[in-house]
């Protein structure tokens, strides 16, 4: 029952880790929230909705000119909405209402990162920005392009849900930033590649603990 037991842990574990990918973040446009260097997990994306706040793995040829560049970045708006910088404490504005955002880089002065725009997102879209304002290729610098720089969904690969690698990962806690603004939408939450491995690796030692089981009981049946 044991090795049962593991087998099944194990299958459910590895089925749930193949839901993610992982992507190399190399630059310090994310930081803090992914050092540079770092590796973030990414849910793919099914059609699910985006909402504000999350963290996106993109294709991002419209902004690098570079077809198959993935980027990631956060959405600070989405599909029908205005956004615009910035307010006199140079906060972004979307849909009129100013967003104080705890996630960006505290090394970066407000009056650094806070690039003068103005987009309306259109209707399939999200606009994206990197968390170092002032280090960051993003939709805000294309809001003269044809789209207004905003990405479209059938771009979007995933949403970043922790960090981590293939062996081990750290669930990201989602920014409550645009809610607490009285935006509508919460950012995601998923601690799927947590309980993913955590669920593999007790299966496979379930499963082990269960083989030398097995190993013990017909060893001591053939003595007797």
């Amino acid at each position: 029952m044991v090795l049962v037991a593991g087998v099944g842990l194990a299958g459910f574990g590895l089925v749930t880790v193949l839901g993610y990918r992982t992507i190399a973040v190399p630059g310090g446009s994310m930081r803090p929230t992914i050092p540079p260097g770092s590796s973030a997990i990414y849910r793919l994306r099914d059609g699910e909705e985006v909402h504000r706040g999350d963290l996106v793995v993109f294709e991002a040829d419209q902004l690098t000119e570079q077809p198959g560049v993935r980027l990631a970045k956060r959405v600070i708006a989405v599909g029908g909405d205005t956004v615009e910088c910035c307010d006199a404490q140079q906060r972004i504005e979307v849909n009129g209402k100013p967003v104080t955002e705890p996630y960006l880089d505290p090394a970066v002065a407000p009056e650094r990162g806070a690039l003068r725009f103005k987009a309306t997102v259109p209707a399939g879209a999200v606009f994206v920005a990197g968390d170092t304002r002032d280090n960051s290729n993003d939709s805000r610098m294309y809001t003269d392009q044809p789209g207004g720089g905003a990405v479209p969904l059938s771009k979007v690969d995933g949403v970043i849900v922790a960090e981590g690698s293939l062996f081990w990962a750290k669930t990201l806690k989602p920014t409550t930033a645009f809610t607490d603004a009285g935006l509508s939408g919460a950012a995601t939450e998923d601690s799927g590649p947590v309980t993913g491995r955590l669920a593999f690796a007790g299966g496979v030692l379930l499963f082990l603990i269960g083989f030398a089981g097995a190993i013990v009981t017909a060893a001591r049946r053939r003595r007797t």
